[in-house]
């Protein structure tokens, strides 16, 4: 199985900025950004693995797919594996763990990384 799957891990309570990825960038909240880049790839289902109702509500009501995690992940990359685990049920071959701050990204970028990673 060659499937792939994107996941933003993203949540408020950062300690430098709070709520960053509600920050509004040209109109639009920063992780709705980052959404549409990884989207743009179609590459492969993309997620956003978040604790906070806020960010769900905000995806869902925009198109996306988000997934409640665990308030208790020490990082980004535990609420990716909880999605991979519990919600993928293991089965994509290929995870990309996108950031929720990276608004500029290019889904070219993401695109070449998936290719060189199905090259193994």
């Amino acid at each position: 199985m060659n499937k792939t799957a994107i996941i933003i891990p993203s949540r408020l309570d950062a300690v430098r900025l709070p709520n960053k990825p509600l920050e509004l960038i040209n109109n639009k909240e920063m992780i709705l950004h980052v959404y549409e880049a990884a989207k743009k790839t179609n590459s492969g289902d993309v997620y956003v693995a978040t604790p906070d109702k806020k960010i769900i509500d905000l995806v869902n009501d925009n198109g996306g797919k988000a997934v409640h995690t665990s308030l208790d992940h020490q990082t980004g990359t535990d609420r990716v594996y909880e999605v991979f685990k519990n919600q993928l049920k293991s089965l994509p071959s290929i995870i990309v763990n996108l950031q929720g701050d990276m608004p500029n990204i290019d889904p070219k970028a993401i695109t070449n990384l998936i290719s060189y990673m199905r090259e193994e």
